[in-house]
C-alpha cells in the first residue's frame, strides 16, 4: 500500500474530476453558438479559440483532481467492489476517462473554428 492510502478521500474531488469534463464541453459548445455572431460583427477572431482554451484547462483541472484522487487509493484497490476505497477508485479512473474522452470531443468542435471564418 502507498502513504497516499490512509488519507481521506471526500467525494468531492471525485464528483469535480467526472463532471469537469461534460461542464466543459457544454460550456464551450453553448458560448460559443451564442457568440458568434457577435464574432462575426466584431471581426474579433480569437474569442472562439480562447473558449476553446479556457474550456480544456477546465478540463485539465478536473483531471489534475481525479489524478490525485487515484494516487490516494492504494494500486491493489480493485474497482469493482462496494467498498468506500474501491468505489473511489473506480471514481478516480472514471474521472480521468471522463476528461481524456471530453478533451477530445472539445478539439473536434474547435475544427471548424480554426478552418472556417465565423460569418461562413
Amino acid at each position: 500500500m502507498n502513504t497516499g492510502a490512509h488519507r481521506r478521500l471526500t467525494p468531492l474531488p471525485l464528483w469535480a474530476g467526472i463532471l469537469a469534463g461534460p461542464f466543459a464541453w457544454a460550456f464551450d459548445l453553448g458560448v460559443s453558438y451564442a457568440v458568434v455572431k457577435w464574432v462575426c460583427h466584431t471581426r474579433n477572431d480569437a474569442v472562439l479559440p480562447l473558449l476553446t482554451v479556457g474550456s480544456l484547462s477546465f478540463v485539465g483541472c478536473g483531471a489534475v483532481l481525479s489524478w490525485n484522487a487515484l494516487n490516494r487509493t492504494a494500486d491493489e484497490v480493485p474497482t469493482d467492489g462496494g467498498r468506500p476505497r474501491q468505489r473511489a477508485r473506480f471514481m478516480a479512473l472514471l474521472g480521468l476517462a471522463s476528461c481524456a474522452l471530453f478533451a477530445v470531443q472539445i478539439l473536434a468542435g474547435a475544427i471548424p473554428h480554426w478552418v472556417l471564418d465565423a460569418c461562413q
